[in-house]
């Protein structure tokens, strides 16, 4: 009988032990876990967001990462990404930068409307894309050209050679057809395949939405550039209007040192 109970109090008491080591061992685990790894909002395997496109869940996915592999502007949380677009494409397995993110569609701000204007009436002098903050000013005409014009009334001409008239944000571009495509060059002529993607049509596989996407987000559009829209104020309006008569408006894109001046 003692022998019995002996025997029973070794199992019990083994099974105590091994129970206390493996919840032991899961605490270690998790305590490494937490000082080693955090979670991290990446793209989906298989998944790419496009530019300007709104994130849904099926985008995303939360996995555990290295804390040294950790890009310092990730994003850890799900919800915090959902419905916002990316100003850039981001492929899968990237990890979601917050400096990549916006939550607006560059609609007007309050005391502003979106003006379109042909891009004949520009020189980019700068590669630009939707989204990007420009400064706009004009390089003006010869003097022998201006002696009969007055001086102008919506800006004033402070240099004999060019004013900046206002910085701002490009809210769009588009093709002939009022398609966006993103991205103006500022190259006088177009490349060749350019020309050919005009004449003999795309190779591009039709979109479901009608927008041009591309795996780099600068790259060559497969459209001409033709139309460009600001998000204006009436005075800036006015202003650029004016500057029309007086020289070429030239627009260029703003360096991150002055987009934080600006901002």
């Amino acid at each position: 009988m003692k022998k019995q109970t002996l025997i029973i109090i070794s199992i019990i008491s083994f099974i105590l032990a091994g129970s206390c080591f493996y919840a032991a061992t899961r605490y270690i685990d998790a305590i490494a876990l937490k000082r080693l790894f955090a979670p991290v909002v990446k793209v989906a395997p298989g998944k790419v967001i496009a530019p300007y496109e709104p994130i849904t869940r099926a985008d995303l996915v939360l996995v555990q990462e290295g804390i040294d592999n950790i890009l310092p502007d990730a994003i850890r949380d799900l919800d915090s990404v959902l419905g916002k677009r990316s100003t850039q494409t981001i492929f899968s397995g990237e990890q979601i930068l917050q400096s990549k993110l916006t939550d607006n569609q560059l609609l007007p701000e309050k005391g502003m409307a979106r003006y379109e204007f042909p891009l004949t009436f520009f020189n980019p002098v700068t590669e630009l894309r939707k989204g990007d903050y420009v400064k706009v000013w004009v390089t003006y005409k010869p003097p022998s050209e201006l002696e009969h014009l007055p001086e102008p009334s919506h800006f004033r001409k402070s240099n004999g050679t060019a004013d900046l008239l206002f910085t701002t944000q490009l809210a769009t571009v588009r093709d002939s057809n009022g398609t966006e495509i993103y991205t103006i060059r500022p190259n006088p002529l177009p490349s060749p395949d350019h020309m050919d993607a005009i004449f003999n049509g795309s190779r591009e596989k039709p979109l479901l939405n009608g927008e041009k996407r591309y795996q780099d987000y600068r790259s060559q559009p497969t459209a001409l550039a033709s139309f460009i829209g600001l998000n204006l104020t009436d005075q800036q309006f006015t202003a650029i209007s004016e500057a029309f008569l007086y020289g070429i408006v030239q627009i260029g894109q703003l360096s991150n040192q002055e987009v934080e001046i600006t901002s």
